[in-house]
Order: C-alpha cells, then structure tokens, then sequence
C-alpha cells in the first residue's frame, strides 16, 4: 500500500473521457512512473468525483490530466443529432397516417394489417358471387353498410393515393430537414400531407 497516494487515482484519458481507472494507492512510485509514462495521469478525490458524476455538471479529463467542464454542444453537434431524429418522427408519422381509416362514400374503413386482410378476402368472395354481390361491412364507426367488391377496391384506391401522398410529403420533408442548417429550421418542419 502506497500511503503517500491515499485518495488519488491513475487514470487513461482518451477523448475526454476516463479508458482505465486505477487506485493509485495500490501501486508503490515505480509502478506508477511506469502508468504515467505510458499515458496516465494522477488526479485527486475532488476530481475524481467531478469525473464519475458527484458533481455539479458533466466533466471531461483532457490528456494532460486537467479536469474540465464538458462544453456545451456546438450548434453542428446539436443539428448533427436534430436531422436524424426529426426524419425518424417524421417517418413515423406518415407510417401512422398511412394506417388511418379512411372515408369512402360517407363511411370511415379501417386500413391496418387485419382490415387489408379482410378486405382483400372480401374482394375475392364478392368477384365470386357476380358483379352485383353485396355484403355487409363494419365500418370503423362500427356501422353496417353495404359494399361491394368494387367499393372495396375504391377503399384501396383511396388508401394508395393517400399514401402516395404521404410518401411525398415525407420526401419533401426530409429533403427540407437534410437542407436545415439550424434546429430551429428541423424543428419547423412538418409532414404536410
């Protein structure tokens, strides 16, 4: 135990941050020369503490040892991470348009992944029985309504050119957010559909 040491650490910076950590007390003079030489440098308990978060602030360590307030992020590092997260919450949103009901003919029809199913189905069953078939449909009002296999494929028709739509918006959109050139601007931005 290396008493002169008591309450001082080895540390490997690398970019601000701590690689390795060691308890200096632990290793006798040599050991420690032979640590600094190959990049480590001793802090104190005050600093060691701003490093792991027992203080106000984020904290940085720099090469030479000298602990630092983490600067605040630049205007490029904030945009860096506004233009990727305003893509994805625009992607969903259309994602989630795209899956809306939709109204045909007065009637609002559901359009997620089990309503296509149905629908779909119903399209072959009614081409099936004749041009004239008819069934009862539950709209997404939980009404009863009669369609028929071509008022169903009105409602896929419809969905497309909705989510043509969408999909064209999007683009519009991102191009718009990859043009920003501050967050304010990515902020702005909006799926208009």
């Amino acid at each position: 135990m290396n008493d002169k040491r008591v309450n001082q650490y080895l540390i490997l910076p690398e970019a601000g941050q701590r690689k390795d950590t060691k308890l200096a007390v632990e290793y006798d003079e040599e050991q420690i020369a032979e640590y600094v030489a190959n990049g480590y440098v001793i802090v104190n308990q005050a600093d060691f503490n701003k490093l792991i978060g027992n203080a106000d602030g984020e904290y940085l360590i720099a090469d030479d040892g000298r602990v630092y307030p983490k600067p605040a992020p630049t205007d490029a590092e904030l945009l860096a991470v506004a233009k990727p997260a305003k893509i994805a919450e625009l992607k969903a949103e259309r994602d989630s348009k795209e899956v809306e009901p939709i109204t045909y003919n007065g009637n609002r029809y559901d359009y997620d992944d089990k309503a296509r199913e149905r629908i779909n189905a119903a399209i072959i069953a009614l081409d099936v029985q004749g041009a004239d078939a008819s069934i009862d449909w539950t709209t997404a009002d939980n009404a009863d309504v009669k369609v028929t296999a071509d008022d169903l494929r009105m409602v896929i028709a419809m969905i497309a050119q909705r989510s043509n739509a969408l999909h064209v918006a999007y683009r519009a959109a991102k191009d718009k957010v990859e043009a920003a050139t501050t967050v304010a601007e990515v902020e702005a931005i909006t799926l208009d559909a």
